[in-house]
């Protein structure tokens, strides 16, 4: 039903694997030259303004991209789940991070070198085209994420954030769990101003918290239209 009802391409996380479809030499290419990198939760991948130093394919876990403020806070403006690219932008662009990355989860990640990974890009229209939709998806949900920011309440933009997280994170019975802190980050509030508003959704029965802080989506239909998206 809530796929349905709010407009979720726009706004979604979940992008198209570019590395999908690689041809048998390229697989090979890859598989000759990548470094293998084991993360823990809350390590840092690469920091903003750094230089990249190759592509960075995420294996398995979750990482968040975000920008860091006054005071050491964060605006995450992107999530990545496993068989995504990460530094991809710095390495066309030839410009250094623009924002940093760190694990959600642990994570396996390989690294695979500047020169490999353009040489692959250049050799496949296939891998080439796949990238600039991708880059294209993720510059649209950052565009529509800031007018959120702009243009929505606190309340508005946690029950989008709860729609959003439950499609990225959600388990089998559609659960999903993130520290507040991230959580908070990602709707662009306090930690404190985050907790009423769940408090208030609790009440109203709109989701259910338990005692794990595990996020359960009741009444799709109310958050929805909590979200002022349609």
């Amino acid at each position: 039903m809530i796929n349905i009802l709010f407009p979720h391409k726009r706004y979604s996380f979940i992008n198209e694997s570019v590395l999908e479809d690689l041809s048998d030499e390229n697989i090979d290419l890859i598989e000759r030259h990548k470094i293998k990198l084991k993360l823990k939760k809350g390590e840092v991948l690469f920091h903003e303004g750094t230089i990249s130093i190759g592509l960075y394919i995420l294996r398995s876990g979750k990482i968040k991209k975000y920008n860091s403020g006054i005071e050491g806070k964060q605006h995450i403006f992107y999530l990545v789940k496993e068989k995504e690219l990460l530094g991809h932008h710095a390495l066309i662009s030839g410009e250094p991070h623009s924002g940093s990355a760190a694990c959600l989860v642990n994570c396996e990640v390989d690294i695979i070198p500047k020169d490999i990974f353009l040489q692959i890009m250049y050799s496949s229209d296939i891998v080439l085209n796949k990238l600039l939709k991708s880059m294209a998806h993720e510059f649209g949900v950052f565009t529509n994420n800031s007018r959120i920011l702009a243009q929505h309440s606190v309340r508005e933009r946690c029950a989008i954030s709860i729609i959003k997280l439950k499609e990225f994170l959600g388990d089998a019975n559609g659960g999903f769990k993130i520290s507040r802190k991230d959580h908070s980050n990602i709707v662009g509030t306090s930690v404190e101003s985050l907790v009423r508003v769940l408090h208030d959704f609790k009440e109203e029965e709109l989701i259910e918290v338990n005692q794990n802080n595990l996020i359960t989506i009741k009444n799709p239909i109310g958050l929805v239209e909590i979200s002022n998206m349609v």
